[in-house]
């Protein structure tokens, strides 16, 4: 899975993979594998990375802190990075389709249809590998169609939404 990550004012492309009860994080033409040590519990969880021991807290208002460091933290799929990326006038004009960028457990759809939204809206939350992600709009507009419900379980690019 490739995702963007935006600390502070910085972004950093990233590309996560599954490997047994472990993470793998290609970061920089670097390699780095992360195991969770502390189940994710009340927004707070331990990784092991690289033998040292972090404890992460990220809260509703993008506040990630690491050991006693904080910053602003954004998780963003790919392919929704870009659209949000894009010109105002080209993405006013198109419908876009919202996917979700990993398998996970729809726990909270956060509009309806026929809603406006705006973009960086939070749509849907996702929980995966216990850790609640939520899926903000890439882009100004109407919330045309929803293709899951609350409690369905979704693979990695399934359709969540159409955004007009």
């Amino acid at each position: 899975m490739n995702v963007i990550v935006k600390v502070d004012d910085k972004e950093y492309k990233l590309s996560v993979d599954r490997e047994g009860n472990a993470f793998v994080v290609h970061l920089q033409n670097k390699r780095v594998r992360a195991e969770i040590a502390a189940p994710y519990h009340n927004a707070q969880m331990t990784l092991v990375v690289q033998d040292k021991l972090y404890s992460i807290v990220f809260d509703a208002e993008n506040r990630l802190r690491v050991n006693e460091e904080e910053y602003t933290a954004e998780v963003f799929d790919e392919q929704i990075h870009r659209l949000m990326k894009a010109s105002p006038a080209a993405s006013e004009k198109k419908e876009v389709t919202v996917t979700v960028p990993m398998p996970g457990l729809v726990v909270e759809i956060e509009v309806h249809e026929g809603d406006t939204v705006k973009a960086g809206q939070g749509l849907i939350v996702v929980e995966a590998m216990k850790m609640q992600n939520e899926i903000k709009s890439p882009k100004d507009g109407i919330v045309r169609q929803i293709f899951v419900q609350k409690g369905q379980s979704v693979n990695s690019r399934e359709k969540l939404m159409v955004i007009q």
